[in-house]
């Protein structure tokens, strides 16, 4: 899975949970809320096993099963981002 280059900045830990589960509902069809995966990921796509975000010391990422759908995510997480006053950085 490639990481998309767009990451989420100064998230607290306790706040991980409740931020993904409303990147969710906002934008997937039946959004649910996120929910923690035994790998250390978090299913953030009402189960369409797409897009999945891990939590890395106040930083989120995000990576796609798919690279040719990365560029729609990558829309969808600054909309998110700028919506919701959220710092923004990229990566490579």
């Amino acid at each position: 899975m490639p990481y998309c280059h767009t990451v989420f900045q100064q998230i607290a830990l306790d706040e991980v949970e409740s931020l993904l589960s409303t990147f969710t509902i906002e934008n997937f069809v039946g959004g649910r809320a996120a929910y923690h995966l035994g790998n250390g990921s978090y299913s953030i796509d009402a189960g369409e096993n797409d897009i999945r975000a891990i939590y890395e010391g106040e930083v989120v990422r995000f990576f796609c099963r798919h690279e040719k759908e990365m560029l729609r995510y990558e829309k969808k997480l600054k909309v998110f981002a700028t919506k919701h006053g959220i710092k923004l950085s990229t990566s490579s």
